[in-house]
């Protein structure tokens, strides 16, 4: 069970709750962040409620709502990979994210809830290494994985689909300028 809150370049990670769904799937049902994720069905009330109550008090799955300034401005979450491991022992997680608020999206500040939430997990947690699924045809997503170093591992022509592995080395390596311009935009 996630009960993990921490802050670090300028935004809060915090476990998500009954009182974030509605955010939460208002967001998922944007038809802009719909067209991205490998499930684009729309999501009643009744299926956020369902899926929230199915993870969570789940181990290999945690998901956190992020806020900047007080305002909640995405979601984002890692999965254990390794069958029958939870998120705290497994050496690969696989991440997500989505920033849900229109004000951050393409911003430097959209790379602050993945910076803190990997600093968690490399510091915190067993994790060696990253994995992420992403559709072939989300430039923007597989451009900004490789910001941090990711590098794409297998690429699919039949499903569409690109598998990048990140290494806490390369996240090291190219992380930080990102690092250096968030901390800087704190102390203004």
């Amino acid at each position: 069970m996630n009960k993990q809150t921490f802050t670090a370049y300028q935004v809060t990670l915090t476990p998500i709750a009954r009182e974030h769904q509605h955010v939460l799937r208002h967001w998922r049902n944007d038809p802009e962040i719909q067209q991205q994720m490998f499930s684009a069905n729309y999501i009643t009330e009744e299926q956020q409620l369902a899926w929230f109550d199915r993870i969570n008090d789940c181990n290999t799955q945690w998901h956190w709502i992020v806020s900047y300034k007080g305002e909640f401005i995405g979601s984002t979450n890692i999965k254990a990979i390794q069958k029958g491991q939870s998120v705290v022992e497994s050496q690969t997680l696989e991440a997500g994210l989505y920033i849900g608020d229109a004000r951050y999206k393409g911003n430097v500040l959209a790379f602050a809830p993945t910076l803190a939430m990997y600093d968690f997990c490399f510091e915190n947690l067993a994790t060696k290494e990253f994995k992420a699924l992403v559709k072939t045809t989300n430039s923007a997503a597989i451009n900004y994985n490789q910001k941090l170093g990711y590098k794409i591992k297998a690429q699919s022509p039949d499903t569409d689909v690109c598998e990048m592995i990140l290494t806490e080395q390369d996240y090291r390596l190219n992380t930080t300028v990102l690092k250096q311009l968030l901390s800087r935009a704190k102390k203004q």
